[in-house]
């Protein structure tokens, strides 16, 4: 009796290890979604010219790209030292805050995109720390890119990409370069070097 009872029971517990492996292999595995940020850093030109840097949001959903941008332009009219230390400081400035719809295709470990949108900008002029003209308008913001990023899942690196931890994930960086450009009251185009983070692409497999 004893070993009967033993052979059901090995056989039952065999027969739903089976079941439930089946059951895992079954279950379809959730692909990483396509969220990323990223920084720009670059020069403008147009109604002002200068130092131009930004940074922007983006969820892609099949090749279809959604992103949420900020980026400056500031120009110096006038800069008087004492030492070393800036006095007069006369600048000009815009701020552009954007929303704009494009398309993202990718290519094993290099995507590229176009998007165009709409935008809300403010407009200051500086004199050391006393706002002397300030004005709003809406535009049309554009923007082209082309990145380069991990082709498969490796490892996260620290210290600059020096030393690897963890395991193999989706998880990374990017780099590329970005053509900004606002028409609007006040226009103006530019070109940035970027720097992202986040998950670029669908990689295959669990994290």
């Amino acid at each position: 009796m004893q070993r009967s009872s033993f052979i059901f029971i090995f056989f039952l517990i065999s027969f739903l290890s089976i079941k439930a492996q089946e059951i895992q292999d079954s279950i379809i595995k959730k692909p990483n979604p396509i969220f990323f940020g990223d920084l720009s850093l670059g020069y403008g030109n147009g109604s002002l010219r200068g130092l131009m840097g930004g940074v922007s949001l983006n969820y892609q959903s099949k090749n279809n790209l959604f992103t949420f941008r900020h980026l400056e332009i500031i120009q110096y009219d006038n800069i008087d030292f004492f030492l070393i230390f800036p006095i007069n400081v006369e600048s000009r400035n815009i701020r552009e805050y954007a929303v704009l719809y494009g398309k993202r295709y990718i290519e094993d470990g290099t995507s590229y995109h176009f998007s165009g949108g709409f935008s809300y900008n403010t407009y200051q002029q500086r004199k050391e720390n006393d706002i002397i003209a300030s004005e709003s308008f809406v535009g049309f913001p554009l923007e082209a890119g082309i990145s380069w990023f991990k082709n498969t899942k490796q490892k996260f690196r620290i210290f600059y990409g020096l030393i690897p931890v963890g395991k193999p994930t989706s998880f990374g960086r990017s780099i590329g370069f970005k053509l900004h450009a606002n028409i609007a009251r006040r226009t103006y185009v530019g070109i940035g070097v970027t720097f992202g983070l986040g998950w670029h692409k669908v990689y295959e497999g669990d994290d």
